[in-house]
Parts: structure tokens; C-alpha cells; sequence
């Protein structure tokens, strides 16, 4: 039902295709919010049926047609009763997977988990560059679609994933180490 209000609060901003609103997820609230291109269009289309959204078809010369989305009228009363009632749940829930592998690598070899950490943190630094290169996508997006005070908010939430992200980095590395240095007998040989 999230993901709903996560469109139609991108949507609120200005009118998108599906393809767009993709793009905008993964330049804006990906760090707290991941939606697939085919979820995004489901729901769009779920939306639709239920008059929270409403489209209209673009036609292009010498490319295809484009379906726009725009938020409705009820779509924005949708939006505003879901913004000021209070979350049910506060904490953080997410499904990790090189956490559940991680949590049962004493069934691989050390070199296997030290290999698998050392790219988890190359993984972990190229997500961090890409969300400090955010700063500058939110300071145009805020000039071309958001309202006042918007860029605030949006930047409050990234700061959150970027401290999030350094204090990952920093526990991986105080991880590799323990791995490094940990007991031979406790870690399964290779083999």
C-alpha cells in the first residue's frame, strides 16, 4: 500500500509516465524506498481503476505513444490523509539478503565470506558516492518541481541514508577484520 503513496506523492510534484516516475525513484527515495519499473506500472494501473490517478495519452511523431499520469483530486485527499496520520510501524523493516548469507558463513570457507565482504563494501562505497551525487540532483529537481520547503525534507531523508551508508562502511570494516582475525577453528574450512 506504501508504494501507492510514495507515487502519488511523486506524482503531486508534476505529471510522469511510468518510466519517469522510475527514474525519479531511483534519483530521489531509492534509499528508503525501492519499487521495479513493473510495480510501479501495476500499481499505476491499480491506481487508475481506483481514481487516485488519472492518465492521458501522448501522441509522439516518429515514436511511440506515451501514457502520463497525473494525481487526482482523490488521489491528493488519499495523499493527505495518509501524510498526517502517524506510522503503525516505526522500525525499519527490510529483507537482506548478504545479511541471511552472512548470518550462515560459518557453512562457507573464510576466503569465500572475506571475498563476498570485501565486495559487499565496494558495493556499499558505490552506493554512497552515488547518494552524495543526490545532493545536486535534489537541488535542480527542488528548482524545477518542488514547492517551498520541499528540498529540506528531501534532503533530511538523504542525509539519513548517507549516514546510514558510512555507518554500514564502518561496520564492515571492523567485520572484515574480525573475519580476518577470528579463531580458525570457529570458521568451516574450504574444501
Amino acid at each position: 500500500m506504501s508504494l501507492s503513496y510514495a507515487i502519488l506523492g511523486l506524482l503531486s510534484y508534476r505529471p510522469m509516465t511510468g518510466y519517469s516516475l522510475k527514474e525519479v525513484f531511483d534519483n530521489s527515495i531509492s534509499h528508503f524506498w525501492h519499487a521495479h519499473l513493473s510495480q510501479i506500472y501495476r500499481e499505476l494501473s491499480r491506481m487508475e481503476e481506483n481514481g487516485l490517478v488519472a492518465s492521458e495519452v501522448q501522441r509522439r511523431e516518429g515514436r511511440p505513444d506515451r501514457k502520463v499520469y497525473h494525481i487526482t483530486s482523490r488521489g491528493e485527499e488519499n495523499l493527505q490523509s495518509w501524510l498526517v496520520s502517524f506510522p503503525q510501524k516505526l522500525v525499519m523493516s527490510y529483507n537482506d539478503e548478504f545479511l541471511l548469507r552472512l548470518y550462515f558463513g560459518g557453512r562457507i570457507g573464510r576466503d569465500e565470506i572475506l571475498f563476498q565482504m570485501t565486495k559487499y563494501r565496494k558495493e556499499t562505497e558505490s552506493r554512497l558516492n552515488h547518494f552524495q551525487s543526490l545532493y545536486g540532483i535534489i537541488e535542480e529537481f527542488s528548482k524545477k518541481a518542488g514547492g517551498p520547503g520541499d528540498r529540506l525534507y528531501w534532503e533530511l531523508t538523504l542525509d539519513l541514508g548517507v549516514r546510514l551508508l558510512r555507518a554500514n562502511l564502518e561496520w564492515t570494516e571492523k567485520a572484515l577484520d574480525k573475519i580476518r582475525s577470528g579463531d580458525e577453528s570457529q570458521i568451516k574450512p574450504q574444501g
